[in-house]
């Protein structure tokens, strides 16, 4: 992550005319869009009074443009001199005008972004009007220097590399989205990570990266061989980094970051945008270790609902999810995820008080770009707040990325679905490392807010908690670690005293799985029946259930639960 370092690390960048892309959609094809007749001339006296591409223009493309629409890069073409940029002078101001280009939307109530790429209201009318002139070139002499990009590490040699399976993009055809799991074989101990990387070898090809990370319980906390230090982190899971074109490295704040192990393990999920030139590209991830005390661990949380149904046809359908802060925390960082259905996402944060703020909305989102958005400082979040994220999708035939808008939508992994995921990353106010409460005393926290009557508790190697009302919108509650899930249900149906419930529970494999639960009330209101698992998996999981109500004050931890049938 950026944070305090990137606004430093963005000012060199700045400086050297690198910060953000102007790069066009890449999903689907639209060089054609571009192929537009050079504009006509103009009077020698509007001239005069014009922008030119030397003194006024070229600046902008090469401080907000330059690092993705330049010679073998991702955009279709390149905006380092007046001839390239020339031909394509009416989009680009179409582009512009529109807010298209630069690839941003990210608003808030109080707070201001570091990473913002967009263009200010007297850029957008500058480009504009040097088109509308005609696009003079303007005095050769006065072009300022193009910007240098270096091929190798930004940040000089990594720690620890990475290396991706290289992958064959053909010259024409579909988008690639491949996934590839990396083992952490060359790390010999725990350590924290202070900053990360990407590295693609062909950046033509190369549109977006996001990678995830896991450790399994335990493996975060071995000790720091060397370091004279435990690490004891409890949020060795979430985003471990992301890469869009245009986007520099993370760099965590002094004594901030991640903590890996050797039982660590990263999922890439990949895109490719064939571009009519075969080629194979083979990344590599840079990491690079701190040194001394960690000072604060950064956890990746987030609101996430699995529940999602889209409906067929439907341009503007809206979920929520929400996350409750269980400590005082700060935010570093948003990064809202969902695939190419994904319309619109906003966080809006509910303070103990009552008084609510808008920490961010991106209006007009789009998944081939992956922004995170770093705040300029670091967003106080007071114990007992709640997070209240919103998502819209388009799955009407208007959206020209939709793959099949005659389908309904649920929660899955792959591209072509859809996911629901608010990220953000946050550390702790006090202290060093990140603290959950058990998961059952979380998930009786999280019910209390519904009616006790309706709600239920159910223990066990996978504990989670429901609320399901005779008639109306039911809610599922996960908790492992400092991970959260709000789960909506509108699936379950009560007969007498008996309910059933369809939901999709969310996979390590960061999807999404069907899964069953039937029980009967008995004398005590208790729900006694049956946890079926991942039915529609390979190794469905069926186990005996009983679920606690909420009214009665007999949670999961007085022993009920569901437990594996020996």
């Amino acid at each position: 992550m950026h944070y305090a370092s990137y606004t430093s690390h963005l000012s060199n960048l700045s400086a050297k005319a690198s910060v953000a892309p102007l790069a066009v959609l890449t999903l689907i094809p639209v060089l054609s869009l571009f192929a537009m007749p050079a504009l006509a001339g103009t009077t020698a006296a509007t001239a005069l009074d014009a922008p030119t591409f030397s003194e006024d223009v070229a600046p902008i493309f090469f401080n907000h443009c330059a690092t993705c629409h330049r010679p073998d890069q991702v955009a279709p073409m390149s905006l380092l001199s007046y001839k390239e940029a020339r031909p394509w002078a009416r989009s680009i101001a179409r582009q512009v005008a529109n807010r298209d280009m630069p690839p941003w939307s990210g608003d808030s109530d109080k707070h201001t972004w570091s990473n913002d790429i967009s263009l200010s209201d007297q850029q957008i009318a500058t480009v504009v009007q040097w088109v509308e002139a005609g696009a003079p070139e303007g005095d050769p002499a006065a072009l300022p220097k193009a910007p240098s990009f270096p091929d190798a590490w930004t940040l000089g040699e990594p720690d620890l590399i990475l290396t991706l399976d290289a992958v064959e993009i053909p010259a024409d055809g579909e988008d690639l989205f491949p996934k590839q799991v990396l083992k952490l074989d060359g790390l010999d101990r725990t350590r924290w990570v202070r900053a990360i990387e990407f590295l693609p070898s062909d950046r033509r090809a190369a549109h977006h990266f996001l990678t995830t990370y896991s450790t399994p319980s335990g493996g975060e906390r071995v000790a720091g061989q060397g370091t004279g230090q435990s690490l004891e982190g409890r949020g060795g899971s979430g985003i471990f980094g992301v890469w869009t074109a245009g986007m520099p490295p993370y760099a965590f704040p002094e004594g901030m970051g991640r903590i890996l192990s050797p039982t660590s393990q990263i999922n890439a999920d990949l895109h490719y945008h064939p571009f009519g030139e075969a080629t194979v590209d083979q990344t590599r991830i840079g990491i690079y270790f701190g040194e001394g005390e960690l000072q604060k661990e950064v956890a990746t949380l987030f609101g996430s609902n699995t529940g999602i149904r889209i409906p067929a046809g439907a341009n503007n359908h809206l979920e929520t999810a929400f996350h409750i802060f269980d400590r005082d925390m700060q935010v570093l960082a948003f990064s809202p995820h969902m695939h190419v259905r994904g319309k619109a996402m906003s966080y809006e944060l509910t303070y103990p008080d009552g008084s609510k703020e808008t920490l961010l909305d991106v209006p007009k989102y789009d998944y081939n770009w992956q922004w995170l958005y770093y705040p300029n400082q670091l967003i106080d979040i007071p114990k007992g707040s709640r997070l209240d994220i919103t998502a819209a999708w388009d799955n009407s035939e208007d959206n020209v990325a939709n793959p099949d808008a005659s389908q309904e939508i649920i929660y899955r992994g792959d591209t072509f679905n859809e996911m629901f995921v608010g990220f953000f990353e946050a550390i702790p106010k006090d202290g060093t490392y990140h603290e959950a409460p058990k998961p059952e005393t979380r998930i009786t926290n999280l019910l209390s807010a519904h009616d006790p009557a309706h709600s239920y508790s159910v223990g066990g190697f996978l504990p989670f908690g429901f609320y399901a009302p005779k008639e109306g919108e039911g809610w599922l509650y996960l908790a492992s670690g400092v991970a959260m899930f709000t789960i909506s249900l509108d699936d379950f149906e009560w007969t007498g005293n008996k309910l059933r419930i369809v939901a999709q529970f969310p996979t390590v494999e960061a999807s999404a799985t069907e899964t069953i639960i039937e029980g009967t009330l008995n004398d005590k209101g208790e729900l006694v029946g049956t946890f079926h698992y991942a039915i529609d998996s390979p190794r469905p999981l069926k186990l005996p259930l009983l679920a606690k109500p909420l009214a009665a004050n007999a949670v999961a931890s007085a022993g009920g639960g569901a437990v594996a049938e020996q």
